[in-house]
């Protein structure tokens, strides 16, 4: 059962460390009682913990996991105390540097480097990063790289439709020496080759939010996960998805055999600036209601959605948009960018 391995990991990256109390390592991880004590009484059968009262000790000193590296507060100061992820984050802004920008033919944006390495980090406080196979559907942010460069992943592959951001993550991949990545081609609109089926302990996506994407997206996705205890994460908006639209989400989530765990409000910006986005918005909707001025500030924010197979998960039959178009519009776009194709045969 993954989510028993998880915790397992969790507790043994602090004790690595030092000894710790019963009630120290429930804080470490945040399921509940039963599969909390099971995990521990796994790790004292097989004679890799002990408990002395009141401290749990690491017996063996030779097991395959890393001391546990503290993020800090991810709403406030992130990164601020500890030299281990300082020196992600430094390296991660370098190697993004000349990072392909976005182009309205794809329905791009970035969000801020250090957005980026939060959702990684958050990924990693929850268990799911560290010796996991990861999937990610769509990779403008190159959460791809930032998880590289902490080489805690067993396994990385990559699905995109933009070649430019492929290209770029695996000369990035190979700069860095992280060689277990694999970066392919993909059209969502297309069935997931058959060799990434049930593969993957974790999926990451940013999804487009008409509703026909929104479900293509993440059941794509779903279809990359091997089952019970696997997990998704997802950044997912207000600007352009009504109430009604997280409704139906959570209800085609519950139908896959998912629960949400977590929904982390506005945890990551879009900034103007990097992403030079300017002439996008001569095709928005919203521009076209009123006579507004470009933005001075970063509006465009995204919560982290997480969510975790508790029976199955179920493949659940949906409407494939038939083309781009149909994928990246409906009514509550009014933040999209027209297509470079679309706005020349208007």
């Amino acid at each position: 059962m993954r989510e028993i391995e998880r915790i397992k990991n969790q507790i043994l990256r602090h004790l690595v460390k030092n000894p710790a109390t019963f009630w120290e390592l429930i804080n470490y991880q945040d399921s509940h009682l039963v599969n909390f004590l099971n995990a521990i009484k796994d790790l004292m059968n097989s004679g890799i913990i002990k408990y002395e009262k009141p401290y749990f000790y690491l017996v063996k000193k030779d097991i395959n996991t890393n001391p546990y590296n503290n993020p800090g507060c991810l709403h406030c100061s992130p990164f601020s105390k500890n030299p281990y992820w300082k020196k992600i984050l430094n390296k991660f802004l370098e190697i993004t540097k000349n990072r392909p920008l976005p182009t309205s033919d794809f329905d791009q944006g970035f969000v801020r480097p250090e957005d980026t390495l939060k959702r990684t980090a958050f990924i990693y406080e929850r268990g799911d990063l560290e010796d996991t196979e990861i999937f990610i559907l769509g990779d403008d942010d190159l959460i791809s790289l930032s998880m590289a460069l902490t080489k805690l992943p067993k396994r990385i592959v990559v699905v995109e439709i933009d070649e430019r951001i492929n290209k770029f993550i695996k000369e990035k991949a190979e700069e860095i020496g992280y060689k277990n990545i694999e970066v392919y081609n993909y059209n969502v609109i297309d069935s997931l080759p058959e060799h990434l089926h049930k593969q993957f302990d974790v999926f990451v996506t940013d999804p487009v939010e008409t509703q026909k994407g929104l479900f293509l997206f993440v059941s794509r996705c779903i279809s990359a996960l091997k089952g019970e205890g696997s997990v998704g994460y997802m950044g997912f908006t207000h600007r352009e998805a009504s109430l009604k639209k997280w409704h139906d989400f959570q209800k085609f989530l519950i139908d896959s055999g998912f629960v949400l765990t977590d929904i982390l409000r506005d945890f990551t910006i879009y900034p103007e600036e990097e992403n030079q986005w300017e002439d996008f918005y001569k095709t928005y909707k919203i521009m076209k209601e009123f006579d507004l001025n470009l933005p001075t500030v970063d509006w465009y924010k995204s919560c982290l959605l997480r969510f975790e197979v508790v029976e199955g998960p179920k493949i659940i039959d949906i409407e494939v948009p038939k083309n781009l178009e149909e994928l990246y519009f409906d009514d509550e776009s009014w933040a999209t960018p027209l297509p470079s194709y679309l706005e020349k045969n208007k």
